[in-house]
C-alpha cells in the first residue's frame, strides 16, 4: 500500500516539473478509445487501465492479460485509434500495466495558392502509460498512472509527462455496487494549457446473484476541462457467455448539445474476450465502431 502510494506521489512530482507548451491533439482522446464497450471509469476491456488505472488490477488467480483495442469513425471523420495493452499481477498483489495507444485524422489535404492538394497534414497523439494497481481495502483497489504523450499537427511535434490516479470501490454490500473515478492526462499546475479530464461511473446490480448472470444499471460521466462533458445512463446484461450493453450519452461542448447512443455486445469463450461495439453518428456524419480482443493467462 504504501509502495503505490509513494509512487503516485513521485509521479505527480514529475509531471509537475515539466514546461508548460501545450501539446497538438489533445482532442482526440476525447474519443473513448478501448471504452466504447463500458464506461471508461470502469472499462476493463482490453484491459490495463488507459481511462482508470485502478481498472488494470488483476484478481486472485490470474496472472496475466493482454488485450488490444481499433476504433474507426469512417472515412466522413478520419478518425481511427489503435491500443494495445498488458497486464502482469505479481505475487505482492500488485498489477504492473503498460499500454500503447494511438489515435489519428486522416484526409487533411495541404492546398497552396489554389484548391488543389499538395499534400497531406499529419495529425496524431501516442500515448504510452505505465500502471501499478492492487486491492487496498476489501473493497477498494487504487492505481497510479504514469504517462508520456506525444501530439503532432503539421510541423509542430510536443512531448508532455503525465500522471493519474484513479479508485474502483466494488463488491459493495448494497446491490453489489461499484464507485469509480479517475483523472486522465493531469500535468499538476498546467491544467490550463493541456486540459486533464475527470471519468467517474457508478452501477448496481439490478437483477442477478453473479457476475455471470446479472442485470447492471448506472450512469458515467466524462468531462474535459475547458472541452467536452458527456454524461449518461447505462445499462449492461450479462447471460453466460454472452453480454450485451447499452448507453445514452447526452454530450455539450460550449453552447452545443448533442445526445447519441452507444451499445455492444462481448463474447467470453474460454481465456478469451471478442467485443464489437457501436455509437450512434450525429450531424450527418457515421457511426463510430470498436472492435476489441483480449486474452486471459491464469
Amino acid at each position: 500500500m504504501y509502495r503505490l502510494l509513494f509512487c503516485g506521489l513521485a509521479a505527480f512530482a514529475w509531471a509537475h516539473g515539466v514546461g508548460a507548451q501545450p501539446v497538438p491533439a489533445r482532442e482526440l482522446w476525447e474519443f473513448p478509445l478501448g471504452a466504447m464497450f463500458e464506461p471508461p471509469a470502469l472499462a476493463t476491456e482490453p484491459g490495463a487501465g488507459l481511462w482508470n488505472p485502478a481498472t488494470s488490477a488483476l484478481p486472485a488467480g490470474e496472472r496475466l492479460r493482454v488485450g488490444v483495442a481499433s476504433l474507426s469513425a469512417g472515412a466522413a471523420q478520419g478518425v481511427d485509434g489503435q491500443l494495445l495493452t498488458a497486464s502482469f499481477r505479481r505475487s505482492s498483489g500488485v498489477t504492473l500495466g503498460l499500454s500503447v495507444a494511438r489515435a489519428s485524422i486522416a484526409g487533411l489535404v495541404r492546398t497552396d495558392s489554389d484548391p488543389q492538394s499538395v499534400g497531406s497534414i499529419p495529425y496524431n497523439t501516442t500515448l504510452l502509460s505505465v500502471t501499478a494497481a492492487r486491492k487496498l481495502l476489501p473493497h477498494l483497489t487504487a492505481g497510479v498512472a504514469m504517462r508520456w504523450r506525444n501530439g503532432q499537427a503539421d510541423q509542430a511535434s510536443r512531448n508532455a509527462v503525465a500522471a493519474d490516479l484513479g479508485m474502483v470501490a466494488h463488491d459493495l454490500p448494497l446491490l453489489n455496487a461499484r464507485l469509480a473515478v479517475s483523472s486522465f492526462l493531469w500535468r499538476p499546475g498546467r491544467e490550463i494549457e493541456d486540459r486533464p479530464a475527470v471519468v467517474t461511473a457508478a452501477d448496481v446490480r439490478v437483477i442477478g446473484h453473479r457476475r455471470p448472470h446479472e442485470l447492471r444499471a448506472g450512469s458515467a460521466q466524462h468531462g474535459v476541462n475547458r472541452g467536452a462533458r458527456e454524461r449518461g445512463p447505462f445499462v449492461s446484461a450479462r447471460f453466460d457467455r454472452l453480454e450485451a450493453r447499452a448507453g445514452y450519452l447526452r454530450a455539450s461542448a460550449g453552447a452545443t448539445d448533442v445526445s447519441r447512443v452507444r451499445s455492444g455486445v462481448a463474447l467470453y469463450f474460454n481465456r478469451y474476450v471478442v467485443g464489437i461495439a457501436r455509437e450512434e453518428g450525429i450531424s450527418g456524419l457515421g457511426p463510430v465502431y470498436q472492435f476489441t480482443l483480449s486474452s486471459l493467462v491464469k
